[in-house]
């Protein structure tokens, strides 16, 4: 396969992302900084993806293309252009495997802006949706929005269960800011899926309901202490998940008592948390405080403070003479 050209290699930032926020299952996320993957993509003449190496995944992911998130949804741009090209890519993993803060949505995302950019931006970010999709796919077994869409995105977005490709961006009105921790704790998306029950009680649904338009509405006015109290507020799916995270109640007073976070609960499948804080400074402090909450039970943990990345996907600089890695490393 002749490369096309090396010397215009581009570099890609896919950000991590939080879903389930709160009552807001499968139907909210949010884009956030400090965590993403890194991709290093250059254009070749011969059609097909080419995935030269993969790091910062402990040797899990596949360097198959057709099982690959990244490749999957860059050539699916490429299909939607027309393009008979090929891509190689080098994957830096910045987001821990299995965290519960869209670590194959970054890839997916990722993939497709790559592929977008080298092609010279034929589209917009928008247009990039059912991409985005078919890579979460591989990753994940279903076209599920709540990831894909704020890292794709940026900010805070409204997603539709039913049709992910409808959707709604909030423009939040002031910075916000999370303490993030993630203990080593393995959760599969799969059983965390099949814990939750098929039948929930009437009164619990409708309390779901009511909370999540209180904490949408708490977002769009910058409301922080009341998205604090609401993200507390589900009574369907993270009462149930939380016992997948010995560590969580732990992690959740400390964060509340001890560092007077608004608010802590699950994001994702777990097993990371998040904590609604006041400041840049709050959010450092809680964020080590909950490390600690969580070593204290015998579980190691990594954490800081981060905002709502309103960016979303994007293309990077690279310092003069740093490697693609030590870059991503730097943004992480």
């Amino acid at each position: 396969m002749q490369e096309l050209g090396k010397q215009n290699t581009i570099h890609i930032w896919g950000p991590a992302s939080l879903s389930n926020l709160g009552p807001g299952f499968d139907s909210v996320g949010m884009c956030i900084s400090g965590y993403g993957d890194m991709l290093e993509a250059f254009m070749c003449d011969e059609p097909g993806m080419v995935i030269e190496k993969i790091t910062g995944d402990g040797g899990v992911l596949s360097l198959n293309p057709a099982n690959n998130t990244v490749a999957v949804a860059a050539q699916s741009v490429l299909d939607q252009a027309g393009a008979k090209v090929g891509i190689s890519f080098r994957i830096h993993k910045g987001i821990p495997m299995g965290s519960g803060i869209g670590g194959s949505s970054a890839s997916a995302v990722a993939g497709a802006y790559a592929a977008n950019a080298l092609l010279g931006y034929p589209f917009e970010k928008t247009a990039l949706l059912d991409a985005v999709l078919e890579g979460e796919t591989i990753a994940s077994g279903g076209r599920h929005g709540d990831n894909v869409l704020p890292a794709l995105l940026g900010g805070l977005v409204l997603v539709s269960a039913s049709d992910p490709t409808q959707y709604r961006k909030l423009n939040l009105p002031c910075e916000l800011h999370l303490a993030i921790v993630v203990p080593e704790v393995q959760v599969l998306t799969k059983a965390a899926r099949e814990m939750l029950k098929p039948q929930v009680a009437f009164k619990d649904a409708i309390q779901n309901s009511s909370d999540f338009g209180f904490l949408v509405a708490a977002f769009h006015a910058g409301d922080w202490e009341a998205v604090g109290q609401l993200i507390m507020q589900d009574r369907l799916v993270e009462p149930l998940r939380a016992t997948l995270v010995p560590c969580y109640q732990h992690i959740k007073e400390a964060a509340l008592h001890e560092a007077g976070a608004l608010g802590c609960a699950l994001t994702g499948s777990g097993p990371a948390m998040f904590a609604v804080c006041t400041s840049e400074t709050h959010a450092a402090v809680c964020a080590e405080v909950m490390i600690e909450a969580s070593r204290k039970t015998g579980v190691n943990a990594i954490g800081k403070a981060v905002i709502c990345d309103e960016a979303g996907a994007r293309t990077m600089m690279q310092p003069e003479n740093a490697s693609w890695a030590e870059t991503a490393m730097q943004l992480g």
